[in-house]
């Protein structure tokens, strides 16, 4: 009966592992402003409602990428920021975590695209509204 008892605990346990990395660094991170950091290493500094990011913050990825903006119920909304640590910048508009509306994304090399997103895409995008000769904008470029 105690091996029993002892296994089902090392099972509990480990199945709450990633849970230990996984903390409110400082402030309130349920209702109020705070720094809390992810499971897999990911940070968001910002104001938080019944748990979720809620309001404006920084979210900083793992990989170095980072965005500043808006958040509605812990996903990207409203104007936002986004920088990937390879190159390439997007300030416009989200939705549920994707880029939808109005937005610009500027490459490495300072070309650039204006214009209208949809679910993460660019829903036309013409010779006039690109600088240079690039291609479609895709996360990393």
């Amino acid at each position: 009966m105690r091996k029993a008892f002892l296994i089902v605990l090392l099972i509990a346990a480990s199945a709450n592992l990633s849970d230990l990395n996984a903390q409110c660094l400082k402030g309130n991170c349920y209702t109020g402003n705070g720094l809390f950091k992810f499971p897999n290493g990911d940070q968001y500094d910002g104001q938080w409602v019944n748990g979720k990011p809620q309001g404006q913050g920084t979210y900083i990825f793992l990989s170095g990428d980072k965005y500043f903006g808006g958040f509605v119920a812990g996903k990207r909304e409203g104007m936002g920021r986004y920088v990937w640590i390879k190159g390439g910048i997007y300030v416009g508009n989200w939705k549920l975590d994707k880029r939808d509306g109005y937005g610009k994304y500027t490459w490495l090399s300072s070309a650039a695209y204006m214009g209208y997103w949809k679910d993460d895409q660019i829903i036309d995008m013409n010779v006039n509204t690109v600088t240079d000769s690039q291609a479609k904008p895709v996360e990393g470029n």
